[in-house]
């Protein structure tokens, strides 16, 4: 794994549970400057080894977002089509975790979700509890 990512991981890993982050916003800087944006969650997932968590991967990705020329946009898309697919549990757990609701139209999220949460059972409840809160803030 490239140092600079190395580094990101080890730094958000212990600011996680802190107040607030600190070094972590300046470590991702770090990651998009070495790693660039074009095609950046495909990426950053084949280089970081299966043992790192989902949940680091996931709090990584939502940092990344502060960090992009478009605030996540094109990574938020990269992980829908990983949810499209179905066929990873890592990249479906990771997809779950961002910050942001996956995909523009609500009915989309809905459909790709249900299908997701009848296929994968591992994922169900992480599915159900996005598609409660989305239709919730829908109607709030």
């Amino acid at each position: 794994m490239h140092p600079s990512l190395q580094q990101a991981l080890d730094i958000i890993a212990i600011e996680r549970n802190a107040a607030e982050y600190t070094r972590a916003f300046a470590a991702v800087g770090d990651v998009v400057s070495v790693f660039g944006e074009r095609d950046l969650a495909n990426r950053l997932f084949a280089e970081i080894p299966r043992m790192v968590s989902e949940e680091l991967v996931a709090e990584l990705f939502n940092l990344l977002a502060w960090q992009t020329n478009d605030n996540g946009s094109a990574m938020t898309r990269e992980v829908e089509t990983w949810l499209r697919e179905g066929q990873d549990t890592r990249k479906i757990t990771i997809a779950l975790g961002l910050e942001v609701y996956p995909f523009p139209d609500a009915q989309e999220m809905y459909q790709v979700l249900s299908t997701l949460a009848a296929t994968n059972p591992e994922v169900a409840a992480m599915c159900q509890t996005l598609i409660t809160l989305r239709k919730s803030s829908a109607h709030g």
